[in-house]
């Protein structure tokens, strides 16, 4: 997955609110603790579905981030 971005949420509920939205559309993701790690494009209508379940929005990976998709992909 390119150009990946970091979703961090405040409990694993909203974590797995936000994957299964994303999934819903046809989005690709993954759960790493309270964030999901994703590559999917949000309309903005989509955004403001899930604004009150973010709590910060990063595409600043950590090595354990990167190092936990690779292990998802393979």
């Amino acid at each position: 997955m390119e150009s990946l971005y970091k979703i961090e949420s405040y409990s694993e509920e909203a974590v797995s609110m936000i994957a299964r939205f994303i999934h819903r559309i046809g989005g690709v993701c993954y759960v790493a603790g309270f964030a999901v790690i994703t590559n999917h494009p949000f309309k903005e209508r989509e955004a403001a579905t899930l604004l009150p379940l973010v709590a910060r929005v990063t595409d600043n990976l950590t090595e354990w981030d990167k190092a936990f998709i690779a292990h998802q992909e393979h």
